[in-house]
């Protein structure tokens, strides 16, 4: 039969409409695709890794090679305070001595400026050096006679802290015995050699100095100089 007249045909929408892709294409096109926040934050990520890793890594070498805590000086070491003369050659009469500081045997902090106000017999000497350990005997007795009126300053030079112990229990000294280890204090004081002694008066000038074996006549003629306060070194010989 043929179609009635007076009756539009209605219109198929589907005709206009793009069919639908298949499930599974879809689904492969979202995973094909790039997030651009994740790419960013991986290489960031990686970045920081390795550097937190080096700053540890530098943190441990640092730890290992710092030394334990402890006192700041060690027997023997030095810390210069004003080393050397004035003029740059070796400490002449009527100029402040080089200042110094140095530890003992024992670990004691002696410092040259903590004995102003009274005369100072700086004394360089070695356990080796025969007429030191002729001096030696002479050099307690004096400091026995002077008592807190005088003091001697037996700066050591470059001996092992055991060395000087020994060498000061055996003989009984009774003075000071400050250790030179670096030879950088008896370096500033240009010795001609050992023994050899500077006399200072209570503000720490030179007013006498001798090289070799000292004299307890000699020294006490110097000593009586200065605390009288006109010492001249042509006096005392």
């Amino acid at each position: 039969m043929g179609t009635r007249l007076g009756v539009a045909a209605e219109p198929d929408d589907t005709d206009d409409q793009p069919a639908p892709e298949p499930v599974e294409r879809t689904a492969v096109r979202k995973r094909a695709g790039r997030d651009p926040f994740r790419d960013l934050v991986i290489p960031v990520a990686a970045i920081a890794a390795v550097v937190v890793a080096i700053v540890l890594v530098q943190l441990i070498r640092e730890r290992e090679s710092t030394p334990a805590a402890g006192p700041v000086f060690a027997p023997g070491s030095y810390s210069p305070i004003e080393l050397g003369s004035s003029g740059g050659g070796k400490p002449k009469l009527g100029e402040r001595a080089p200042g110094f500081q140095l530890l003992d045997a024992d670990g004691q902090v002696i410092r040259l400026d903590n004995f102003r106000g009274r005369p100072v017999l700086v004394n360089f000497w070695a356990t080796w050096c025969v007429p030191c350990r002729k001096e030696t005997p002479d050099l307690i007795q004096l400091q026995s006679e002077w008592g807190d009126q005088v003091q001697i300053v037996g700066v050591n030079y470059s001996e092992p802290a055991d060395t000087a112990r020994a060498f000061a229990t055996n003989f009984g000294i009774n003075y000071v015995l400050p250790l030179d280890n670096t030879g950088e204090v008896t370096g500033s004081y240009k010795l001609t050699g050992l023994p050899e002694t500077f006399f200072l008066d209570g503000e720490g000038i030179i007013r006498d100095h001798r090289i070799g074996q000292l004299r307890p006549d000699v020294a006490r003629c110097i000593v009586a100089g200065i605390q009288a306060g006109g010492h001249e070194p042509e006096a005392c010989r």
